[in-house]
């Protein structure tokens, strides 16, 4: 005799057996993440430079060239050192200018001044005479401001000793200098004559010691050679330097006239004290 069974038991049996296929019906075939891992950027180095100074934007002006983008410009390059020495080369000649400009002018220049009343042209216009560059010299109109439209088509003249060797910065120097108090680019404080060479310190008043002072450097950020924008100076908070160029360190000029490889690892104080033209404390270079 056959056993009955409820429809209760007859469906839910029905309903059990219907599930496996659902599900395998339903299923998605499994695709495999191929996305990359977020490369953390590298971590600074304890002490390492990291002075104020950020990202280079680019100008607003869309006549004006725009900026290299690479940093540094030479990470992996096999002749980095022989590129770091004809830097520090072109920093000689550059500290060789600024002393006979001090000794032509009584003082080291600032710039040139425009119509304006202010330096309408940064100190690498007016050492040109000073590097046998007069023909330049005398192609600008000095009493009108870099960005001027005569002025601006100079700008693709910038002579090779303010650019890193072996490539094209397109009017962009990395050689940059001070400005702010106790800097040997202070804020002018007497009326300026267009045309004319603003005066900077003299050398009378760097009691520092010209060999203890920093007066030029390769910033982490360049700017155009003819715009007088130097690197504003806070005691304490020195300027970003180095990184730009090199990533070990950056080639700088003292006053007189030495140039020499400072590495990345100098700390905020010593470099103020390095930057400061009277603050009485000398640093123990490496």
């Amino acid at each position: 005799m056959l056993k009955r069974f409820s429809p209760v038991v007859v469906l839910l049996a029905a309903v059990l057996i219907a599930l496996p296929a659902c599900g395998k019906k339903s299923a998605a075939p499994t695709v495999p993440d191929t996305t990359p891992a977020p490369i953390p950027a590298p971590k600074p180095a304890p002490n390492q430079n990291q002075g104020t100074g950020g990202t280079q934007t680019q100008p607003l002006d869309p006549s004006l060239p725009n900026p290299p983008t690479q940093k540094p410009l030479f990470a992996n390059v096999v002749a980095v050192a022989a590129i770091r020495d004809a830097n520090m080369n072109n920093l000689k000649m550059i500290g060789l200018a600024f002393h006979n400009a001090n000794d032509t002018l009584g003082s080291f220049p600032m710039g040139i001044a425009d119509k304006n009343g202010k330096v309408g042209l940064s100190w690498r216009v007016a050492i040109l005479p000073f590097i046998e560059q007069d023909a330049l010299y005398r192609a600008f109109k000095l009493d009108e401001p870099w960005d001027s439209e005569h002025n601006k088509k100079l700008i693709s003249q910038m002579p090779k000793i303010y650019g890193p060797a072996r490539t094209d910065t397109n009017g962009y120097t990395f050689y940059r200098s001070f400005s702010g108090k106790d800097t040997i680019m202070p804020t002018p404080t007497m009326a300026l004559t267009a045309g004319k060479v603003v005066p900077g310190v003299k050398m009378v008043a760097i009691p520092d010691g010209l060999s203890n002072t920093l007066f030029v450097a390769e910033a982490y950020d360049p700017v155009i050679w003819t715009k007088p924008d130097e690197l504003e100076f806070t005691p304490g908070k020195p300027p970003r330097l180095g990184g730009g160029v090199f990533n070990t360190g950056f080639c700088s000029l003292f006053g007189d006239g030495s140039a020499r490889f400072l590495p990345m690892n100098l700390t905020a104080t010593e470099l103020s004290n390095l930057i400061q033209t009277n603050d009485g404390n000398i640093v123990n270079l490496p």
